[in-house]
C-alpha cells in the first residue's frame, strides 16, 4: 500500500495519475472516501490499482464509528495494489468549532493507522514529492 499525503490543492491526484501512467498501469479504479465508507464491500474488490481519495470528505459525511471506519479501510487494504491519497487537514492548528475538531481527530487517528500499515508514504507539497517511508527501510 502506498499513501500520498499533502495539503489541499497541492497536486496529489495529478502526481498519482502521472506515476500510474509512467508505470504503464492500464487498470485503476478511483474510489472516493464517500464510496469507501458508504458503499464499499470487501467481497467485491475491483481488479487493478485501487486509488482512494477524499477520505476526509467521506469521514465528514458518514455516521460510522471510528471502529467501523477502520474496518472499512482495512477491507480495501487487503487488495494487493492500493493507493490512499490523504489531505492533511490539521497542520497543527486546532479548529475552534467542535465539529471541525472532531473531524480533524477522526482523520488523524485513521491516517495514523494507514501510515503505520503502508509500505510507502510520500508527502506531496505543491507538486513536489518527498519520501517519508520506503518499503524495506527501518522506521
Amino acid at each position: 500500500m502506498h499513501v500520498y499525503i499533502g495539503g489541499a490543492h497541492n497536486g496529489k491526484r495529478q502526481y498519482v495519475k502521472n506515476r500510474l501512467i509512467e508505470s504503464g498501469n492500464k487498470t485503476s479504479y478511483w474510489m472516493s472516501g464517500i464510496e469507501l465508507f458508504e458503499t464499499f464491500r470487501a467481497d467485491n474488490i475491483p481488479r487493478g490499482t485501487i486509488v482512494v481519495y477524499d477520505v476526509e470528505k467521506g469521514i465528514a459525511q458518514t455516521d460510522l464509528s471510528e471502529e467501523e471506519l477502520l474496518k472499512k479501510a482495512s477491507g480495501v487494504m487487503k487488495h494487493p495494489d492500493v493507493i490512499f491519497i490523504l489531505t492533511d487537514i490539521g497542520r497543527g492548528i486546532v479548529p475552534m468549532e467542535a465539529e471541525q475538531r472532531e473531524l480533524r481527530d477522526r482523520c488523524g487517528r485513521l491516517y495514523q493507522m494507514l501510515m503505520s500499515q503502508a509500505d510507502d508514504v510520500t508527502q506531496i507539497w505543491y507538486g513536489l514529492a518527498k519520501s517519508l517511508k520506503k518499503r524495506g527501510e527501518i522506521q
